[in-house]
């Protein structure tokens, strides 16, 4: 066999004419140089003082100040307290009674008044002047009761019922004190609903007797009897 060999100056002659560049493994071109520890060093230093420039804190013992701020609070007597549960008390009230509509009691008659009273108690002697609710006391109802003077010893009875007369009370009527104009007299009374007799609608039927040393004398509402219902809220 015949084995050619071939030099190599021709083949660096080869590759030169043929315009390639033959480089050695171990190349005479300088590379780039990586950042040495003194660098990365330096550019740490550089970011470091340029964020300590944008933010910077400082505590007040280091400009002669005090870590801490002590405040001392004395307690001292007020009227604040009484004015509190004062409020309370007066705020439960309205509470109470929105949870509890009040109810009413309200007459079915007219009572005379002004010139018409006056004639009527000349008339018969005695007279149902007026009628009002009592506070605090929604099953209650009091009255004003005009007599004639016709004697110096004279008492006033409320007859009343609330079964329609099966059963009835004699209630005596009290003196108003100062009420003596000469020719009249007036009287007061009170009147309550009671168990069972408290259903929306119950009544209170009643008349009025007038004892006098020149006898009795009936006020009944031209004989209908005076009647006063107790009425409770819508929906209660």
């Amino acid at each position: 066999m015949l084995i050619k060999s071939t030099s190599s100056r021709n083949i660096n002659f080869h590759l030169m004419t043929s315009g390639v560049r033959f480089i050695p493994r171990c190349s005479p071109v300088p590379r780039k140089r990586g950042a040495s520890i003194h660098d990365e060093t330096a550019e740490y230093m550089r970011i470091h003082q340029a964020l300590s420039a944008i933010k910077k804190v400082s505590f007040a013992d280091t400009t002669g100040g005090d870590l801490v701020d002590v405040k001392e609070f004395v307690a001292f007597d007020s009227d604040d307290d009484e004015t509190s549960a004062r409020w309370e008390e007066e705020e439960a009230k309205y509470r109470h009674a929105a949870r509890e509509p009040t109810r009413r009691v309200q007459p079915e008659f007219l009572a005379p008044a002004g010139g018409a009273l006056l004639r009527s108690v000349r008339a018969n002697k005695v007279e149902v002047e007026q009628l009002c609710p009592v506070e605090d006391e929604p099953l209650a109802f009091s009255g004003l009761i005009r007599v004639l003077n016709v004697s110096f010893h004279k008492a006033v009875y409320i007859r009343s019922t609330m079964d329609r007369w099966l059963t009835y009370f004699d209630h005596p009527a009290e003196y108003v004190q100062g009420s003596h104009d000469g020719a009249t007299d007036r009287f007061s009374f009170k009147l309550s609903f009671a168990p069972p007799y408290t259903a929306h609608g119950s009544r209170i039927e009643f008349v009025v007797r007038y004892e006098t040393s020149e006898g009795d004398f009936w006020a009944n509402n031209c004989s209908m009897n005076y009647v006063a219902c107790d009425l409770h809220p819508v929906g209660s």
